[in-house]
């Protein structure tokens, strides 16, 4: 991205100096809160890994290379040892009350950032959604969707009905005020009541009142069995009109007769990306999903909600019929009843329960088993072929996930607690379906661009301080399907925003996680981690709220396979004068740049920076340029850059 001439640059770039105090002649080093010494650092790229320091201060990344010399709070010995960025999981069910506090589920397997609100399910009321989560103790970050499924029950209930325009109308609204108030996104659930009512140009009528925002629709298919090819061509077709990314959720193929689709699944998202539409989706480590057994009911039979389910089970007219879809349901899902199982039902399956219920049909026992338990228990059904998986986990488009998230049940699928370190451990260690660099990326840089964050996701001066340290030779899963609470093992530190929050297998209760919020000009992207890229600015920008204008040039550029971008960045303000002197990632997008560093005031002070240039800011006027710079110390001024 090019606005301003280089010659421009260099005129604003000169005059700042001009304006700057002369720096010390002799600069003692930084006080690090933090060093991790000695470890094999991942950026996030995809980089192979080299063995280096990372200092932390203040939250961020302060520094990256030999720290021998420099004086710390503290010093992390990772001889022998990764050290990456905190993985991002963009599939979690987290749990928020307690369990969130101390987050050891997630945080002993290298997780400091979870997006909430997946399957559709997300509030779309953010801001009061945030608030609440800003009020309570969080082990990890936590990040929310604009639920899909949410807005659509909220306005059109729980009934197979059309809406009128206005009814589309309200909910495209609530859709764009989800982003406007900081969601990460929009989530859907299309394969669950009443969302799967909604016919495709529904769905694009709905999600298009997030165009502007340039995010992501993350979806749970219609269908991952017998129209698996189908429905991800829906999602494909309902992104492209939309103007989202379409983002395939949990991607799998369900049902024996229809493994081997992974491979049309992931050439339909590869020709999108060819024709244009940036396309992706993410993936847990397991052949197994697990959902509400009520997901097996037809959808006919649960229009209008539970009770009206569950009445139709009475209904002596409708019961042959629903147990005759329903089991053929399960056995295009599963193949067989027994590998359908019930976690609060001791593992006990399906199978087993027709046995029980003295040899009952599939459908039969399932309707006995929801009519017990108040229409809804939670299921685990082994569905999927370890080759499909092996094509997802390897596909350089697709992030990792743990459609987990932080809990403490006993009565749960094993991704809560052994998603990550099983891809690291299983896949990448003792099978060596990809490299240590390439798994790391799709947990860390990968998901950040898919999501549109700016300051996560990197080991870069600037970044956010998440980072997670493991022991590759004995990282791994412990958890069972028949017994899912078991930690997993390999993580040795992790720090959340600066701050140690996992340290010996057991969470600190530092408390550090932070609720994020989307700006305006944190765009869904490709992670162009392999491109050469350049990007320039100058001009004065103009703040909407807070102090006065400041100068802000940028003269930028970084190769591919470099871990850090070369050039400059100024800004001169009512704070003073900062000087970029470490600069971290550039990342770039069409009409948008961003920057993170550390740079140094008049006085010898180091402060980390993010600097954003977008010319698309869909809360900008026409043709205007906005711009964000975050100084710590300072705060945060962003407007209008002319």
């Amino acid at each position: 991205m090019t606005r301003t001439p280089r010659r421009g640059v260099a005129a604003v770039l000169a005059a700042g100096l001009l304006l700057a105090s002369p720096a010390p002649a002799v600069a003692a080093p930084p006080e690090l809160d933090a060093i991790i010494h000695g470890g094999k650092v991942f950026d996030g790229s995809g980089a192979p890994g080299r063995i280096t320091d990372v200092g932390l201060k203040d939250g961020r990344v302060h520094r990256v290379g030999d720290l021998s010399r420099v004086r710390a709070r503290a010093r992390y010995d990772a001889t022998g040892l990764f050290v990456t960025p905190g993985f991002i999981d963009v599939h979690a069910h987290t749990d928020t009350g307690a369990p969130l506090a101390s987050a050891k589920s997630s945080l002993t397997q290298g997780v400091t950032t979870e997006l909430l609100g997946p399957d559709g399910g997300g509030a779309y009321e953010i801001s009061q959604q945030l608030k609440e989560l800003d009020a309570v103790e969080k082990g990890i970050n936590v990040a929310p969707y604009v639920g899909f499924n949410s807005v659509w029950e909220a306005t059109m209930g729980e009934k197979d009905t059309r809406p009128t325009a206005a009814q589309s109308a309200q909910m495209r609204a609530r859709i764009e005020s989800g982003m406007r108030q900081g969601g990460w996104g929009v989530s859907g659930g299309l394969g669950y009541p009443p969302a799967s009512y909604a016919r495709t140009n529904e769905v694009i009528d709905v999600v298009r009142g997030a165009r502007a925002w340039r995010t992501l629709f993350t979806d749970h298919i219609r269908d991952e069995t017998n129209l698996v090819v189908e429905s991800t061509a829906e999602d494909i077709a309902i992104g492209k009109a939309a103007g989202l990314m379409p983002e395939i959720t949990h991607l799998k193929v369900a049902g024996p007769r229809n493994w081997g689709k992974s491979a049309t699944v992931l050439r339909l998202l590869r020709e999108a990306r060819a024709a244009g539409t940036h396309a992706g989706g993410d993936v847990y480590p397991y052949t197994a999903a697990s959902t509400a057994l009520e997901f097996y009911v037809p959808g006919w039979a649960k229009d209008g909600g539970t009770a009206a389910m569950l009445a139709r089970f009475a209904d002596p007219a409708l019961r042959p019929r629903i147990d005759t879809e329903t089991s053929a349901f399960v056995r295009d899902d599963v193949g067989t009843p027994d590998k359908v199982v019930l976690p609060e039902l001791a593992n006990r399956s399906v199978a087993d329960l027709m046995a029980e219920y003295g040899g009952v049909s599939i459908g039969e026992a399932i309707m006995r088993i929801l009519a017990a338990h108040n229409g809804s228990i939670l299921a685990v059904m082994h569905i999927g072929s370890e080759q499909d998986l092996a094509n997802f986990i390897t596909d350089p488009f697709v992030a990792f996930s743990s459609d987990g998230g932080v809990t403490d049940s006993a009565q749960t699928h094993p991704r809560h607690y052994g998603s990550y370190p099983r891809v690291l451990g299983r896949y990448v260690r003792d099978r060596g379906l990809l490299s240590w660099e390439e798994a790391i990326r799709k947990m860390t840089g990968l998901p950040a661009t898919m999501v549109g964050m700016v300051d996560r996701g990197y080991l870069a001066e600037g970044m956010a301080a998440d980072v997670t340290v493991f022991d590759p030779k004995t990282i791994g899963d412990r958890a069972t399907f028949e017994q899912p609470k078991q930690y997993s093992v390999g993580v040795r530190q992790v720090f959340v925003n600066g701050k140690l929050a996992l340290t010996g297998g057991e969470p600190t209760r530092a408390a550090a996680g932070q609720a994020l919020r989307r700006a305006a000009s944190m765009p869904t992207r490709p992670q162009n981690a392999d491109r050469d890229l350049t990007a320039s600015a100058a001009g004065l920008l103009r703040p909407l709220e807070g102090r006065g204008a400041s100068v802000v040039a940028a003269s930028l550029s970084q190769r591919a396979g470099e871990r850090s971008a070369s050039g400059a960045v100024l800004v001169a303000g009512p704070f003073g004068v900062l000087r970029s002197t470490r600069l971290g990632r550039l990342q770039t997008a069409d009409g948008w740049f961003s920057v993170t560093g550390i740079g140094r005031l008049a006085n010898g002070t180091e402060r980390a920076f993010t600097l954003t240039v977008d010319e698309h800011d869909p809360l900008a006027g026409p043709g205007q340029r906005r711009a964000t710079v975050r100084i710590d110390g300072t705060g945060l001024s962003y407007g209008s850059l002319t």
